[in-house]
């Protein structure tokens, strides 16, 4: 896919939320209450109203802006600076949160007589904070990575010499104790809520799921290349081909500098982050760099930089 394809893809996706948010806006301007509901209590309740031409305008005014901004951040994102691909994604979020809730709002409230009388459904709320992270991700993962430092990638060094056809493969992990303990405190701490709130529990359940479950890191290193997965199932899986491995080393892993813990995207690289501590990190051919914390990384440094050189030579 050429670059100025990914643009325009990426410009489609932005276009998305001022387009909907304006479209709903005339198609439903006459079929909606003013004032309009614009906050519901914990029951359901409709304890805030907005009028509808000030509330319309508001919303409408920080869509486009932000959507404006998105737009000049995926043209930008053609010099691959730092900025374009998480800037234009990160517009894009606050564009699509908005105009997402705007229309969630006047779908809810057509045809009804009264502000009080509007219910926002519990599906309504989750598409329209879900939308908005998945219109974000897509355009990131359009957009391309920016350029790394201009220098050349380390060469692989290796004490292992591997025969042609040789089969090998190292597993290790790294975990999180805290990691784990947060998610059963926060799992046990949506209990009291699903007898009050239900969605508030069912989102703080999920996130505790979550947060339990990557609080262990599986780093497989095999001929096919570097895979890494997380929780007891060891899914989800992300996998680095041998043939985009320039280098390995083992390094210190520092949490804070690759974005945080779970799985990051930085402009550093990529990162698979359950603990700080030893790791292992990939230089790719490309000079993106993509890092896993694990036990004991020497070892499949070791492996990955013999099967690198042994990539290398066979396939000249």
């Amino acid at each position: 896919m050429t670059l100025r394809l990914r643009q325009l893809l990426a410009a489609l996706v932005v276009l998305q939320a001022p387009l909907w948010a304006i479209g709903t806006a005339l198609l439903l301007r006459g079929d909606v209450p003013d004032p309009l509901p614009t906050h519901w209590d914990l029951g359901g309740d409709v304890d805030g109203t907005s009028g509808l031409a000030a509330f319309t305008t508001i919303v409408l005014g920080v869509v486009v802006l932000a959507a404006a901004v998105a737009l000049v951040l995926v043209a930008r994102a053609g010099r691959r600076t730092a900025l374009g691909g998480l800037g234009a994604a990160a517009a894009t979020w606050v564009a699509g949160l908005p105009a997402a809730l705007f229309v969630a709002t006047l779908v809810a409230s057509a045809d009804a007589v009264r502000a009080a009388d509007v219910r926002l459904p519990v599906l309504s709320i989750v598409a329209a904070t879900l939308v908005p992270f998945v219109a974000a991700f897509a355009v990131h993962r359009l957009l391309p990575a920016p350029l790394p430092d201009a220098e050349a990638p380390p060469a692989p060094s290796s004490s292992l010499v591997l025969a042609d056809g040789e089969r090998v493969a190292w597993v290790g992990q790294a975990s999180s104790g805290r990691m784990l303990v947060a998610g059963v405190v926060l799992g046990l701490g949506t209990v009291p809520l699903w007898f009050a709130v239900w969605p508030a529990a069912l989102a703080a359940g999920l996130a505790a799921v979550a947060l339990a479950w990557t609080h262990v890191v599986t780093v497989r290193v095999d001929d096919a290349g570097v895979a890494v997965s997380w929780g007891p199932a060891q899914w989800p899986r992300v996998r680095v081909p041998v043939d985009r491995i320039a280098s390995a080393q083992a390094e210190h892993v520092e949490p804070l500098r690759w974005g945080g813990w779970g799985y990051r995207r930085t402009t550093r690289g990529r990162a698979a982050v359950a603990r700080r501590g030893p790791g292992l990190v990939l230089t790719l051919r490309d000079g993106q760099r993509f890092a896993a914390t694990v036990d004991r990384p020497e070892p499949a440094a070791e492996l990955v930089n013999a099967l690198v050189g042994r990539f290398s030579r066979t396939a000249r």
